[in-house]
């Protein structure tokens, strides 16, 4: 296995006289991070400045619970879609990443390449692999912490193993099982979940830098991240061919 400098150092080459491509591919998660960033800011500024207020009391109304029961449906159902559709630009993304690291030279269009993962023959298939993860890594959660995150890693490639997989089945036949591809990323993650957890360790420190631009690293920071990520994924599957 490469180490994290070389896949870094690969990356950035890659992006050499092309970062403006980088950040325009990866631009709708890059708005997605920043105003994550910035809600977070907004919120705890609120909560300063309104702690130690006194709330008035008021009675209680059985029927706002119907109410307020139809809201959670609501919410949650609003919740699950905005999941959904930002699941499916990260997953184009990082597909269309992962294309470039196998072919550097090949051209950009960040509009098509970013919504990829809206496209057949993803689209539904990688929202169910979506769901089927949040599912299974919750039950594990609810055991404990530590074998919740654990799962979240031995899962971690499932949507790169979907890609592949996708492009070796034969035209004209049936798209793979999403849970295959969860199978095949617990077993590729054998013994590479720490250095995968170190991987993204070490983007902490360009993370705190881009929380004090408000976000506006986030530009830079996220085509790096997620080149790297691809980068880290083309080469454990070639590693793990070889061995």
């Amino acid at each position: 296995m490469k180490s994290r400098a070389q896949l870094k150092q690969e990356v950035k080459q890659l992006f050499k006289g092309r970062w403006r491509s980088a950040i325009l591919l990866c631009l709708v998660i890059s708005l997605v991070s920043i105003l994550g960033i910035t809600s977070q800011a907004v919120d705890q500024y609120q909560k300063t400045a309104t702690s130690g207020g006194g709330g008035a009391s008021s009675s209680f109304d059985p029927s706002l619970l119907v109410t307020f029961g139809i809201m959670a449906i609501v919410m949650a159902v609003v919740e699950l879609v905005i999941y959904l559709v930002v699941k499916l630009f990260r997953v184009g993304t990082s597909y269309s990443m992962l294309d470039w690291v196998r072919q550097p030279q090949r051209e950009i269009h960040p509009v098509a390449d970013s919504t990829i993962g809206f496209t057949k023959p993803y689209g539904w298939h990688v929202a169910g692999l979506a769901i089927l993860q949040a599912i299974w890594i919750g039950l594990w959660t609810l055991l404990l912490i530590v074998p919740g995150i654990i799962k979240a890693y031995a899962y971690s490639q499932s949507y790169y193993i979907y890609k592949d997989m996708v492009a070796a089945t034969p035209a004209g036949q049936p798209a793979p099982r999403v849970r295959d591809a969860v199978t095949r990323s617990r077993q590729l993650m054998r013994g590479h979940k720490f250095e995968y957890f170190v991987l993204q360790l070490s983007f902490i420190g360009w993370g705190l830098l881009s929380g004090l631009t408000f976000g506006i690293g986030q530009l830079w920071l996220t085509p790096y991240y997620i080149g790297t990520m691809s980068n880290y994924y083309d080469n454990l599957v070639a590693n793990s061919a070889t061995n």
